[in-house]
């Protein structure tokens, strides 16, 4: 599903991590709306600023794959 014009759900819900430990970071339904907010309201300006593609490493976690690489609990990733 793409986002905006420049960056995908499936990029943002990637992660090298929940691929090789086999979790699921499928953002749910109810995030999509925040996920698209995120691209509208900083990575399009962040890309249309600098020229360039950018790629984000890390727009969406679940919980699991948040536990599963020690991150905050109140990390705004989730």
């Amino acid at each position: 599903m793409q986002l905006r014009k420049h960056f995908s759900l499936a990029e943002l819900c990637y992660s090298g991590t929940a691929e090789r430990q086999g979790i699921n970071n499928q953002a749910p339904d109810a995030l999509i709306p925040e996920l698209r907010d995120l691209c509208t309201s900083v990575l399009e300006p962040i890309r249309a600023h600098y020229g360039v593609p950018i790629r984000p490493n890390s727009g969406y976690r679940s919980e699991g794959l948040n536990n599963a690489i020690g991150g905050s609990r109140k990390s705004q990733h989730c």
